[in-house]
């Protein structure tokens, strides 16, 4: 009681991330951790936020208000991403979160790799060009492809390319719902 919520929150994180401590694997911290990201997230000091575009996460969000079933597996995502904890089911909430879109943008039960014959009318049909089609099934299958080698078929997250994923798939979501608006 002697210290402030912030400094509560601090604390308590520290000793879940402490080395002796951190190092064997505890389902207890680590829910505990979960709990104090998800309930007092707002008493983190402000430079534990990450690198992530945070402008960008926010319009996704705002976009997204429109699909509450992705938002959810969104939200979860930047939950995790804050508390740099569970990074291969972080990267598995983006991917279904996006699959999840695709499936409400196009009418379809498809999954993401299933999705790129509908890019082309989709994004034409709202004014894009060539290029951008071009460009976003390139650009979705190779992140189809990323999903599947490092997250699905295998727990080899590259944390230092986690921010990337975060925000490819931020735009790829902020991106179709603006055209469908249009």
């Amino acid at each position: 009681m002697a210290f402030s919520g912030r400094q509560q929150y601090q604390i308590i994180k520290e000793l879940c991330d402490h080395p002796p401590f951190s190092s064997v694997p505890n389902n207890d911290r680590t829910k505990l951790k979960l709990l104090l990201l998800e309930r007092y997230a707002h008493l983190a000091p402000e430079s534990e936020s990450a690198e992530i575009n945070e402008t960008l996460v926010n319009e996704t969000r705002h976009w997204l208000n429109g699909y509450p079933e992705v938002l959810a597996p969104y939200n979860d995502a930047l939950v995790k991403y804050d508390g740099r904890i569970f990074l291969r089911n972080l990267l598995d909430d983006l991917r279904l979160a996006l699959e999840m879109l695709l499936r409400a943008v196009f009418g379809n039960k498809k999954s993401l790799e299933h999705q790129n014959e509908f890019f082309g009318s989709y994004i034409k049909d709202r004014g894009g060009s060539t290029e951008l089609v071009n460009m976003f099934v390139k650009l979705v299958d190779y992140y189809a492809k990323y999903q599947n080698t490092y997250v699905k078929h295998d727990d080899a997250v590259i944390e230092e390319e986690i921010e990337f994923i975060f925000e490819i798939t931020s735009s790829f979501m902020k991106h179709l719902i603006r055209l469908g608006n249009s």
